[in-house]
């Protein structure tokens, strides 16, 4: 299945689009949770919290789902999950006794949300920014510990900086660097392994974003895969039949399918391997939605043309009502 995956490589590299701004800097498609690519490229604390937020949005629901939320939002619902001065602040001048640690905080902070009901028994009736971030996300109760768990585990006391300056002294490799700030990233409330992939390489993948990768090349995230529900079943259409359908065995497929690839073929001023881009290629690919926003001819079509044919048959399976999250 070498060729099929290659042909939606070239699709995808091919696309002038993936030069343009990403969309988690675009107001016009996510509104004020956009962030201002001069600051994403200096790598401030507020452009990368606000990063981490705006991308650990998109789980469990579709993006343009995702998406079209935060562009209703107003800057105030932004800020309260957000924003990363207006969190400290909120956490600085509150007296809930969960608030004192990231431990107390993620074991004994108890606020849910019941239908349109917000509350917590820690605090009852008493207003706080971990109700409202509930309230902004409108999703699972417990969604709004999120920005304040990651507050407290990781931009407290020095901010992501200090993380970042301790990994890349401890560690030599740049690569592995990359996989050991996903691990603490992952450690957020909420969060995981795809969506903290997901945000280390969107800072450390050049190709993804030029220019706006200001931990590159200390940090080099080209290795790193994020499995969402386009790039498993993408992958599952692909390899052997009875292959193992974990998280794990399909990130091992998309690297050991990499090496097969020289991305200088498609464009010269990529590194020749990259299974973050091979994987970004197949979610891209396998997703209906952004395959019509690219202005994909076959796309539209109830069966390919004579040229894309011979690529898209092999992801007819994967491409039956997938439309996953951004990556």
């Amino acid at each position: 299945m070498e060729e099929p995956l290659r042909g939606a490589v070239r699709w995808y590299l091919g696309r002038r689009e993936e030069q343009a701004t990403p969309f988690y800097c675009d107001p016009e498609r996510i509104g004020a949770f956009a962030v201002a690519p001069d600051e994403l490229a200096a790598g401030t604390d507020a452009a990368v919290f606000r990063l981490f937020v705006t991308l650990s949005m998109y789980q469990a629901l579709r993006d343009v789902v995702i998406a079209r939320q935060q562009r209703s939002l107003p800057r105030m619902s932004m800020c309260i999950v957000a924003d990363v001065a207006f969190l400290k602040q909120s956490i600085s001048q509150h007296q809930c006794p969960t608030l004192s640690s990231v431990e107390t905080f993620e074991e004994n902070c108890d606020v849910t949300k019941t239908r349109e009901r917000v509350d917590c028994g820690q605090c009852p009736g008493v207003a706080c920014h971990v109700k409202d971030a509930t309230i902004v996300f409108n999703r699972m109760g417990d969604m709004g510990k999120l920005p304040t768990s990651a507050w407290l585990r990781l931009w407290k006391g020095g901010g992501v900086r200090t993380l970042l300056k301790r990994v890349c002294q401890d560690e030599p490799s740049p690569t592995k660097r990359a996989a050991l700030l996903v691990e603490h990233f992952a450690d957020v409330h909420r969060v995981g392994r795809k969506l903290a992939t997901m945000f280390v390489s969107a800072l450390s993948t050049p190709a993804l974003a030029p220019g706006l990768t200001p931990w590159f090349p200390a940090v080099d995230g080209n290795e790193l895969v994020v499995v969402d529900t386009n790039v498993a079943r993408a992958v599952d259409a692909l390899h052997e039949p009875g292959a193992l359908r974990t998280y794990d065995a399909r990130e091992r497929w998309v690297r050991e399918q990499a090496t097969k690839i020289d991305l200088r073929e498609c464009r010269p001023d990529l590194p020749c391997y990259s299974p973050r881009l091979v994987q970004e290629a197949l979610y891209a690919f396998c997703s209906k939605s952004n395959r019509v926003a690219r202005g994909d001819a076959c796309s539209a079509r109830t069966t390919p043309c004579s040229g894309c044919a011979p690529v898209l048959c092999p992801f007819a399976a994967a491409m039956e009502g997938a439309d996953g999250v951004a990556s």
